[in-house]
């Protein structure tokens, strides 16, 4: 089925990057970067399906180039460790047709990207000839600052919020399942942009090769990468082949356990019991997750400037009075100078002057000094001990948060697996009833002292829908339509009705 992969990645100078060599290689071109005076030639590569770049109707024609494009970005930036350019990473339904994935590129970048004042170089490459062939994927390269008519402006800094990303893979994440919607169906596979954990599942995520790895593991050599991926697949399929294992065994120590019949009636009291109180114990847990606390885990930055408050409020509030003291002295001697009076009287005219001085050297002094306050506690802060006091602030309240994560994840697993077996005790509670309704007075199980719940549902509905199934078809419908309508009435209709007695 369709994958969800969005990863963002910036193109440093401090790494040793150039744009201008990311868009050659990745549209598998020949560019030449004017500012290294070297020529970045990936012809030979191939596997590029597609490529393009898309801009703003308001940014230069001679942008859409894209070899004038990276060298204009590359010029923009002047600092030795500057961000040239960011590049998106996705991976492509291979659902779809290749001109179905261009235009679903297409309408992202339009959408997400270009939309928002920047300039996108994109190249959909084929899956590898030696690798999976379901991975299609694209490299879009974008822009880090904005365009104008006259070219490169500034910096779009919103990129540098964790916020940014996160939105930007909802975006893909919805448009995606919008286009395979539109061309497989309403029952097209989807996507999310949730993480495993996030969706309640107990698997484990596998890591992302890279080339070097992916051609090892080609090639029949084992990698790091791929021996922790193997791992990783072995704990998944363990979890997910343990409730099976589980279910076998309890099938294999209840053979051995002496049958006997039970009246149908005491059967349906019991499930009502077994019904009861998993619905007390599932809603337990819902008061829990309710009551549960998610505190957000702190980031190093909020308790700096936490720290730094009231050092920055005071010299703000000192920066803030001698402004206004130099403009009320300003005003002062301006007007002193059209009154014929003050000009008369010249120790006058030095007092006011002494006067301005004495609150002007005030006002300075209290803004150094709110400024050397600042400054040492933003030195303490980046020293050895503001380092410490920072961990010792973050540790025990992220993994707070960590554990009340988990905790949240874990109930919101326990209700879920509750709500399924809630459901499996009220389809055999109503089957139990039908089997009444068609005259079985009598139902032959082992007893359940022997048994888990779970295990005891099992073997009390198969041998329910062996019973209703030596009664006609009609009789059975009959019965089932007689049970949902005294179920109804009651308030006791299960979640979900069988579809019939023998389902």
């Amino acid at each position: 089925m369709a994958q969800f992969r969005l990863e963002v990645q910036a193109i440093k100078r401090a790494d040793g990057r150039s744009a201008v060599a990311a868009a050659a290689y990745r549209a598998a071109t020949s560019l030449h970067d004017r500012r290294l005076e070297m020529t970045f030639d990936y012809t030979a590569k191939g596997g590029v399906a597609f490529s393009g770049v898309m801009a703003p109707d308001t940014a230069p024609a001679s942008l859409t180039d894209r070899e004038t494009l990276w060298n204009a970005a590359e010029a923009a930036d002047k600092r030795a460790d500057s961000r040239t350019a960011r590049e998106v990473l996705i991976s492509l339904p291979h659902e779809l047709s290749d001109d179905q994935r261009h235009a679903l590129i297409r309408a992202f970048v339009r959408d997400s990207l270009v939309a928002r004042g920047m300039i996108a170089d994109y190249a959909i490459h084929d899956p590898d000839a030696h690798g999976d062939q379901r991975n299609h994927h694209a490299h879009i390269l974008v822009t880090t600052r904005r365009v104008t008519p006259e070219g490169f402006g500034l910096k779009g800094r919103e990129w540098d919020n964790p916020d940014a990303v996160r939105a930007l893979r909802l975006e893909w994440c919805e448009i995606q399942n919008q286009h395979l919607r539109q061309h497989l169906g309403a029952d097209a596979p989807q996507v999310t942009h949730h993480s495993l954990a996030d969706q309640g599942e107990a698997r484990e995520p596998t890591i992302h090769l890279g080339p070097s790895a992916s051609g090892m593991e080609r090639r029949g050599e084992a990698s790091d990468r791929g021996d922790i991926n193997r791992r990783v697949r072995e704990r998944n399929q363990a979890r997910k082949d343990g409730p099976a294992k589980l279910r076998d065994l309890e099938d294999r120590m209840a053979e051995g356990l002496e049958r006997g019949p039970y009246p149908i009636g005491a059967v349906i009291r019991e499930f009502e019991a077994i019904h009861a109180t998993m619905i007390a114990e599932r809603d337990g847990w819902a008061r829990d997750l309710g009551r549960l606390q998610r505190p957000a885990a702190p980031r190093a930055g909020d308790i700096v400037r936490e720290v730094l408050a009231e050092a920055a409020s005071a010299r703000a509030l000192a920066k803030g009075t001698l402004i206004a003291t130099e403009r009320r002295i300003a005003r002062g001697r301006a007007k002193r100078a059209s009154l014929m009076r003050w000009m008369r009287n010249p120790a006058r005219m030095i007092w006011a002057a002494h006067a301005e001085l004495n609150a002007l050297a005030r006002a300075r002094q209290a803004a150094r000094l709110a400024e050397i306050r600042y400054a040492v506690r933003r030195d303490w802060l980046r020293g050895p001990e503001g380092r410490a006091f920072l961990a010792a602030r973050l540790d025990p309240e992220k993994q707070a948060a960590e554990a009340a994560r988990r905790e949240g994840r874990t109930l919101e697993r326990k209700i879920k697996r509750a709500d399924t077996r809630i459901e499996a005790v009220a389809r055999t509670r109503t089957r139990l009833m039908v089997a009444r309704e068609l005259g079985e007075d009598t139902l032959v199980a082992p007893s359940q002292r022997g048994l888990g719940v779970g295990q005891a549902v099992r073997e009390v509905d198969r041998r329910v829908v062996e019973a209703i199934a030596r009664h006609p078809v009609a009789a059975q419908q009959k019965g089932l339509d007689k049970v949902l309508g005294l179920a109804r009435g009651e308030g006791l209709l299960p979640g979900r009705e069988p579809s019939g007695p023998d389902r």
